[in-house]
């Protein structure tokens, strides 16, 4: 296996970096990002190390980005950054040893939600450079505004996110809800959850997939009971809050690997 730390790929943004892990072999190798969460406001690209070893372990590439943050930059800042580092995957395909007509997205938590968020937008878009095959997020919001509803301790969180009142940034809130971007042709989805997650509840996973499936797409979801905001744990088992490190393997063997 291959790391290479702090690569750029928005030079001039000191958080525009990412590290690449590739399996050793001959590629061209599918590839995952793995977004680490911080409620947007945080965060480091090694969080998510762990799920990149499973991966490598299945012959997987993964990529792990930092993107700016909302104490500075607001929504749609770290969409556009995630959008920016499939951008770069792409162009340095050879280089790495991407095949970019097999890239997927993953994260936990604020990671998780760009991960469902730029996955669904990037499958509505014509002719980009490379395809997104399927998305996997971890304890993830999906709507912003139920998900204040059910947990008005993380307001302020989120009007961070869109850059002022909720109330007042409506199409800011609708936007940056990956519910609202669901189509038919959306890329496979496996969102899983905590069923005791007291931060983001779970009913944001099933929100989620019951969109995706009322129009059609494939979709979702596991939530394992007695779970909280595991998002960072994925080397226990079942793994949480994955549902199990074979359940995270399997999705990716069916939609990156047997094609």
């Amino acid at each position: 296996m291959t790391l290479q730390t702090d690569l750029v790929y928005r030079p001039g943004s000191e958080r525009g970096v990412l590290d690449v892990m590739v399996p050793d072999g001959k590629g061209p190798f599918p590839a995952v990002v793995c977004i680490h969460g911080g409620a947007w406001m945080g965060g480091n690209k090694d969080m998510l190390y762990r799920y990149g070893e499973i991966l490598e372990g299945m012959g997987i590439a993964s990529v792990f980005p930092l993107y700016r943050l909302t104490g500075t930059h607001p929504h749609p800042a770290q969409e556009e950054d995630i959008f920016a580092v499939l951008g770069w995957m792409a162009y340095h395909a050879r280089e790495h040893g991407f095949d970019a007509r097999r890239f997927a997205l993953t994260g936990a938590s604020a990671g998780g939600h760009l991960a469902a968020l730029v996955g669904l937008k990037a499958t509505r878009i014509k002719d980009l450079p490379y395809v997104v095959r399927c998305i996997l997020p971890v304890c993830a919001p999906t709507d912003v505004m139920t998900f204040v509803r059910d947990n008005p301790g993380v307001r302020d969180v989120l009007q961070a996110l869109v850059g002022g009142v909720l109330e007042e940034k409506a199409d800011a809130a609708r936007d940056v809800s990956p519910v609202s971007h669901v189509h038919p042709n959306a890329p496979p989805c496996l969102a899983t959850h905590g069923g005791s997650d007291g931060v983001v509840p779970h009913t944001q996973a099933l929100q989620l997939v019951e969109a995706l499936r009322a129009v059609g797409a494939e979709a979702e979801a596991i939530i394992v009971p007695g779970v909280g905001h595991a998002a960072f744990t994925p080397d226990v088992e079942p793994l949480e809050p994955l549902g199990g490190a074979e359940a995270f393997r399997a999705f990716f063997r069916r939609h990156l690997l047997d094609q």
